[in-house]
């Protein structure tokens, strides 16, 4: 099996970092709703994937972890944005020199950001269709540094610069973050370039998973837990955004109702991968199972399926190995997806997520 560890570590940290948060999900599509005025999201879900979500089980990411040779009590101890910086020289302390006094940390101060030379891999939300409607789905991508790295998260939602096709944002063209701050136990998201309103054309779900973005991909950068997210316009305070009122913080709300129930947390678009490899997700599939197929086109040349660490009450991680050593040189699709043994006749069909993948 090839050794992945440094490629994956910083997105399974961030798999760590959500299941350590010990805060359970609360029904914020709803609180959402209530402030919107307007009719609610049409059709709930089948029983199966209606239970409250919950944030991933520590237990069971400490699984996945171990399954790829990481090391969860250092994942644990990052408590930062899955980020691996450019390394810096320190300059060399002067013995004649005075040591600096370093102001101690407060519940009310902001974590420092990172340096702006620096360079990250940072998570974001983005939506894209699903058999159960529009629903969240998480990327990872490296990016340099302007700002500090929850800003920078925040901006790859806002602006929509996913690397898959299929992923998208929500927001209205122009909307981004002009800052991002932890503060008393809230994060403070200052967004410019979005309306008050909700913009002709834009649904009412659209405008609430919009909002979701920001709250989902703003905590996982974070890394502090499930803190409320508090949104604000051009440094001021607003009755609302894109027609949601603002008077309150957003809790992130169930991961059932919200995220795409099968997800790859561990390929980005377009990767080249070598003859074994080593995929990894989150899902909410039948008895656990989760099946992947390698395509070239229409054409199905692997697959096979793996276990998550449990099922319906919320969406739990799946690790598994694929053997590509037999295929030619070129360019193919992975697909994970979960399983429905009734073949589309019952509920609203299989979910998949799939990356473009080169193979050596």
């Amino acid at each position: 099996m090839n050794d992945i560890h440094d490629k994956r570590d910083p997105r399974l940290s961030h798999l760590l970092s959500d299941a350590v948060s010990d805060v359970e999900p609360q029904d914020a599509l709803a609180e959402i709703r209530t402030r919107t005025k307007v009719t609610p999201m049409s059709a709930r879900r089948p029983w199966l994937y209606a239970v409250g979500g919950a944030v991933v089980a520590t237990a069971a990411t400490v699984a996945a972890v171990a399954a790829l040779g990481g090391s969860p009590q250092n994942s644990a101890q990052d408590p930062g944005p899955a980020a691996s910086q450019t390394p810096t020289e320190d300059s060399a302390p002067s013995e004649a020199s005075e040591p600096t006094q370093q102001p101690e940390p407060t519940e009310e101060t902001t974590p420092p950001e990172q340096p702006a030379s620096a360079s990250a891999t940072l998570p974001a939300y983005y939506l894209r269709e699903t058999p159960q409607g529009l629903r969240l789905t998480r990327e990872f991508q490296r990016v340099d540094l302007s700002d500090g790295p929850v800003t920078e998260a925040v901006r790859l939602a806002l602006t929509g610069r996913a690397l898959d096709p299929d992923y998208r944002t929500a927001w209205p063209a122009g909307s981004d973050a002009k800052s991002v701050s932890v503060d008393g136990g809230t994060i403070n998201v200052d967004l410019t370039g979005a309306s008050q309103g909700r913009p002709s054309g834009m649904s009412a779900e659209q405008a609430e998973l919009a909002i979701q973005q920001v709250v989902y991909t703003a905590q996982a950068a974070a890394a502090q837990g499930r803190l409320p997210v508090q949104l604000t316009l051009d440094g001021a305070s607003t009755a609302q955004v894109l027609g949601i009122s603002t008077s309150e913080p957003f809790s992130n709300a169930a991961e059932n109702e919200t995220l795409a129930l099968v997800s790859v947390s561990s390929l980005s678009e377009g990767e080249t991968v070598d003859d074994r490899f080593v995929v990894s997700g989150i899902a909410n599939s039948f008895e656990a199972t989760v099946p992947w197929e390698v395509r070239q086109g229409d054409r199905v040349v692997a697959k096979g399926f793996a276990t998550a660490d449990g099922w319906m009450d919320k969406l739990y991680p799946w690790t598994t190995q694929v053997d590509v050593s037999k295929l030619a040189p070129g360019t193919y699709t992975f697909a994970a997806m979960t399983d429905d043994p009734s073949g589309g006749a019952e509920g609203a069909g299989p979910t998949e997520d799939t990356k473009t993948i080169v193979v050596k």
